[in-house]
């Protein structure tokens, strides 16, 4: 075995925020919504798979708001 057991998850002890592309295809919402749970923070966006292409500008403002 190569690999070493995960001593600490580091979304437990640092803040998180999870994007939920509301229009993704690949992903569907609920199932996002089911992963982002555990996140600090949700934010939900009418995206696709894609958000950073089809809408930069709130990736980028989401990001600068972290």
């Amino acid at each position: 075995m190569t690999g070493q057991p995960v001593g600490a998850a580091a979304w437990q002890d640092v803040p998180t925020t999870y994007l939920v592309c509301a229009q993704d295809r690949g992903t569907p919402a609920e199932r996002q919504r089911e992963f982002a749970r555990k996140a600090g923070r949700v934010v939900e966006i009418e995206a696709g798979h894609h958000p950073f292409l089809s809408q930069p500008v709130v990736v980028r403002d989401l990001l600068l708001s972290l």
